[in-house]
């Protein structure tokens, strides 16, 4: 019995020690009108934070004891849910985990920050790693991962670390209307790398298309002149029921196959006209910054 209570008294202590080690790494986010958010350096000058939290551009970080600072928003991506911030007084960043760190039933804690600064912690267990996935507005993650774990409203842009003090990734409610997931360190350090090479902005593929749903895929409302699709032919009243190699359900289906990666790339459609099927390609552009 003693062996065993030692076992989880050192157990115990190393979680502590691996909270105490990140928390200066970590800071409240306020950016809404309601409950904010958290945040961790990933640099020494910025903050990552989840995109969803910043209702407002004035932003301010809070620190241990209630220290607070004014961010200012240099990069966002609503479609993977990130934001980054740049504050004047440094940080120490934390150190991103292997991709072997991700692996189901590994022991993982979230950390997180109240408005008064002080830190909040949750444990549990990675319980689902999958594969890459889209979300709805098309951003690219490179696995699906699902800690199970309690995420309080506090926890969206928290870090999610290993019992190293690794991260494996952001915590957050905005992906998912059901559950919360965790965008992992790869995707992190991806978007991170283009929105500072970008100038704040991820690019996203451009069609020109209105679209709307309907039983069977998604009708053609509009066509924007000069557009990658009129000038692969798409018409007003066409059907797309398959994009990419994909079947297209609805609207939200072709918004998925124009992500980053896409832009330049020749993609193939398939419509129905007229109940006739009909096969075009058109290359994809890149979205106008205002639109």
């Amino acid at each position: 019995m003693a062996t065993d209570t030692s076992a989880l008294v050192a157990l115990s202590n190393d979680v502590a020690s691996t909270v105490e080690r990140v928390a200066a790494a970590v800071v409240a986010v306020e950016a809404r009108s309601r409950i904010g958010s958290s945040g961790f350096y990933v640099r020494p000058d910025l903050i990552l934070t989840a995109d969803h939290a910043l209702e407002s551009d004035e932003v301010e970080i809070v620190r241990a004891g209630g220290d607070t600072a004014r961010a200012v928003i240099v990069g966002r991506d609503p479609s993977t849910d990130l934001a980054l911030l740049r504050v004047e007084n440094a940080g120490v960043p934390l150190e991103f985990a292997p991709a072997e760190a991700l692996r189901v039933g590994a022991i993982v804690l979230a950390v997180a920050r109240d408005d008064d600064g002080d830190l909040a912690a949750t444990m549990g267990v990675l319980s689902v790693v999958g594969e890459k996935w889209r979300t709805w507005q098309g951003g690219e993650i490179d696995r699906f991962v699902r800690p199970d774990l309690s995420l309080y409203p506090r926890f969206s842009g928290s870090p999610l670390i290993d019992v190293s003090g690794r991260v494996i990734g952001l915590n957050t409610g905005g992906l998912s209307r059901r559950q919360s997931l965790t965008v992992p360190a790869s995707t992190i350090q991806r978007v991170v790398e283009t929105l500072l090479a970008r100038g704040g902005r991820i690019p996203r593929g451009y069609l020109g298309l209105a679209l709307h749903g309907v039983d069977g895929g998604a009708i053609v409302l509009g066509v924007a002149p000069d557009s990658p699709a009129e000038r692969a032919g798409l018409l007003v009243g066409d059907v797309i029921v398959a994009i990419g190699g994909q079947t297209v359900e609805d609207a939200d289906d072709v918004h998925a196959q124009l992500g980053a990666s896409s832009v330049g790339a020749q993609i193939g459609i398939d419509v129905r006209r007229g109940g006739a099927p009909r096969h075009l390609d058109a290359t994809v552009g890149e979205r106008p910054e205002h639109d």
